[in-house]
C-alpha cells in the first residue's frame, strides 16, 4: 500500500527537481555573465568573453562550476519551495487572515517571498560563494581545491563575503519574483492558454516574474558578486554596500552597476521560469 506524501515531502522533491533543471538551464550563460560582470575594468564584449573562455576551458569549460551550483541550488530551491506556503500562512495568521476563505493579496505573498528567500539565503550563502569562485576561475579548480585553500590560509571567513548585500538584495528578488508569479497565475487560471498549456503558462508567468525581479536588485547582485568573487582582493571587500555602491559609480558610471544586466535579463528569467513551472509541474504530477 502506498503511503500518500506530506505537502512537506512533495514540496521538498518539487524543489529539488527545480532547483537542478534550472541550473543546467542556466550555467553556461552564468558564467560568461559573472566573468564579466566581477571585472572592474570596461565592458569587453560577450563574444570576447566566450573566445576567451573556450579557448582557456574548451566547450565544457562553460559549464565550470556546474557541480558547486548544484550543490548550492537544489538545496536552496528545496528551501524556497518548502519554507513559501509556511511563510504564506504566518502571514495571513499574523494578520488574522488564517481561515480558508481569504485568498492571499500580492501584498501577503509579497512579505512571503521575502522571508522565504531571506531565510533560505542565511543557509546556503557560503554555497553561493563557492559556486562564483570556481566559475569567474581560469583553468582547473574544484570544490575541494577551493575549499582547501581557503582552510590552509585561514579564510573560510572569505565564504560569507557579499552577505550583506546578498541579504538586501535576495529579498526583495524573492518578494517580487514569488508575488507577481502567483498573482499572474491566479489571474491567468481560467484562460484557455493556462487550460490547454499549462507547462509554457507557468514558464511564461514565470520568466515575466523573473524579469521583474531581476532588474530591480541588479546593482546588489553586482555588488555581492564582486566581493564574492574576489575576496579580499576586491577594494569592496570591507565596505558598506552604500560604500561600494558609490564607489563602482564613481569609478565605472550607472554602467558598471549595471554590466552583465542584458545577459543576465536572458539567463535568470529563464531559469526563474523553469524553476516555478517544474515545481508547479512537479507537484501536480
Amino acid at each position: 500500500k502506498k503511503m500518500p506524501l506530506s505537502e512537506q515531502q512533495i514540496t521538498s522533491v518539487s524543489g529539488s527537481v527545480s532547483g537542478f533543471a534550472a541550473t543546467f538551464a542556466k550555467q553556461p550563460i552564468q558564467r560568461l555573465k559573472w566573468i564579466r560582470q566581477v571585472d572592474s575594468g570596461p565592458a569587453q564584449p560577450y563574444s570576447v568573453v566566450l573566445q576567451r573562455t573556450l579557448a582557456s576551458d574548451g566547450f565544457t569549460g562553460l559549464f565550470r562550476g556546474s557541480l558547486a551550483a548544484v550543490c548550492r541550488n537544489v538545496p536552496h530551491s528545496m528551501l524556497v519551495y518548502s519554507i513559501y506556503p509556511v511563510a504564506e500562512r504566518a502571514v495571513m495568521s499574523g494578520l488574522g487572515l488564517g481561515d480558508s476563505t481569504h485568498k492571499p493579496s500580492f501584498g501577503i505573498r509579497f512579505c512571503a517571498g521575502y522571508m522565504t528567500t531571506f531565510g533560505a539565503t542565511l543557509i546556503t550563502h557560503p554555497l553561493d560563494t563557492l559556486r562564483v569562485r570556481i566559475s569567474v576561475t581560469q583553468g582547473d579548480l574544484g570544490v575541494r581545491d577551493l575549499l582547501r585553500r581557503l582552510v590552509q590560509t585561514g579564510k573560510v571567513g572569505q565564504l560569507y563575503y557579499g552577505f550583506g548585500a546578498t541579504l538586501v538584495g535576495a529579498g526583495p528578488r524573492g518578494a517580487i519574483g514569488f508575488s507577481v508569479f502567483e498573482t499572474l497565475k491566479d489571474l491567468g487560471r481560467a484562460s484557455e492558454t493556462m487550460q490547454r498549456h499549462p507547462a509554457i503558462f507557468k514558464f511564461l508567468v514565470g520568466y515575466f516574474a523573473g524579469l521583474c525581479a531581476e532588474t530591480a536588485i541588479y546593482p546588489l547582485d553586482t555588488v555581492r558578486r564582486r566581493q564574492q568573487a574576489h575576496g579580499e582582493g576586491s577594494p569592496l571587500s570591507n565596505r558598506s554596500l552604500a560604500q561600494a555602491l558609490l564607489l563602482i559609480w564613481r569609478q565605472e558610471g550607472i554602467v558598471g552597476m549595471f554590466k552583465g544586466l542584458p545577459l543576465n535579463l536572458i539567463k535568470n528569467p529563464l531559469a526563474t521560469g523553469v524553476s516555478f513551472a517544474v515545481n508547479d509541474l512537479v507537484k501536480e504530477w
